[in-house]
């Protein structure tokens, strides 16, 4: 006891003498003590507002992620199925956050795994059949607002971004969809120009037009944040990537990660080498590159790889060519694949390429009837 009772003095004489007297707080002089380090953690959490039956329910929801990873994948639909009452959101949040905390520890093979199990539990558990349909209606929802995107032209003013805004008053799916597909167009002109219509208007409707205003700028705010944290995950497996021995094998155990943030990042970081002038790490990022091209496209179907190469074709002669030689090659899949392709483009609103892609379809249906 005297022992404890020295270090403690000692540390509270370091403490008081790092803190202003004007900031000294009454709890400094009451320390209090913890026998391990999670009953450390405990505390501090505890202190700020969460219960000891919230740390349970968490342990519990790890437990959960930990017995269902060391099921065999013939018994897991039937493991998830006996613990569907005990899946609910926050155990979602759990698994999200434990495959972020392993990308972060450089253990791709976990995150992977943790990845796989969310997918697995998503399509054999209530809750997760539920976000299933909701995802569906939304994608619905995303290329009812990219069509509407595309008939305002490529000649479009912030005026009719607004009118569309408007019409999407009351349905808040609708303006997240806007936000996403339409980000870079609403800037800080595009408020500007809101908020001249809004004083505009007429008083009846001014307060439904600041609503509007205040939802697009709290979605802005989360589409911001979430393209941040993918932004920062695509560049820890960048990291992971060119610090490891074996490059390739890291970037097939995460192929899913790799996507159009981080094709960007990865783009982006060649742009600043060659800026800066570093030739060693421009070569090695770009040597990167193509072992990222070459594996996407090893991975991808024959149908697909096949639309790829029409969409980069010169000419629509050339296209129409190809198509001639090869459609009966692929058959009917072709055009399923067509369509996903279309429904992709429509999502990122590449109003081109959707024509290009009608075009094509339009071929291939000649040649296989």
């Amino acid at each position: 006891k005297e022992q404890q009772e020295k270090a403690i003095g000692d540390l509270m004489r370091q403490l008081t003498a790092q803190i202003p007297k004007d900031a000294f707080k009454g709890y400094l002089f009451q320390p209090r003590q913890a026998l391990t380090m999670q009953g450390l953690i405990d505390q501090i959490l505890e202190a700020d507002g969460v219960t000891p039956e919230m740390m349970e329910q968490q342990r519990a929801r790890v437990r959960l992620v930990e017995t269902l990873l060391q099921t065999s994948p013939e018994a897991l639909p039937e493991m998830v199925r006996q613990h569907d009452s005990e899946i609910d959101s926050q155990f979602f949040q759990a698994l999200v956050l434990m495959a972020q905390r392993t990308m972060q520890e450089n253990r791709p093979d976990i995150a992977e795994a943790l990845l796989m199990l969310q997918n697995e539990v998503l399509q054999h558990s209530t809750l997760g059949q539920d976000m299933l349909k909701r995802n569906q209606m939304q994608e619905q929802v995303v290329q009812q607002v990219a069509q509407d995107i595309q008939v305002l032209g490529e000649e479009a003013q912030r005026g009719d971004l607004i009118k569309l805004a408007i019409s999407y008053a009351n349905d808040e799916d609708r303006l997240q969809a806007l936000v996403g597909l339409a980000r870079p167009a609403l800037d800080y002109g595009f408020f500007q120009e809101l908020t001249l219509h809004i004083g505009q208007a007429p008083a009846a409707e001014r307060e439904k037009l600041e609503a509007l205003r205040t939802t697009l700028t709290e979605l802005i705010a989360l589409v911001d944040q979430q393209q941040q944290m993918m932004v920062q995950n695509a560049v820890r497996l960048l990291q992971a990537i060119i610090n490891s021995p074996d490059p390739e094998e890291i970037l097939r155990e995460n192929l899913e990660m790799v996507d159009d943030t981080f094709m960007a990042v990865l783009s982006a970081n060649i742009q600043e080498a060659e800026r800066r002038g570093d030739l060693n790490s421009s070569a090695l990022l770009k040597q990167l590159y193509q072992v990222v091209v070459s594996v996407l496209q090893q991975n991808m179907q024959p149908e697909l790889v096949f639309v790829n190469e029409l969409l980069s074709s010169e000419t629509d002669e050339v296209a129409r060519q190809m198509i001639a030689e090869r459609a009966q090659e692929f058959g009917d899949q072709l055009l399923n694949v067509m369509d996903a392709v279309g429904e992709m483009l429509a999502e990122h609103g590449e109003t081109e390429m959707i024509q290009k892609l009608s075009f094509l379809r339009q071929a291939a249906v000649q040649e296989l009837s």
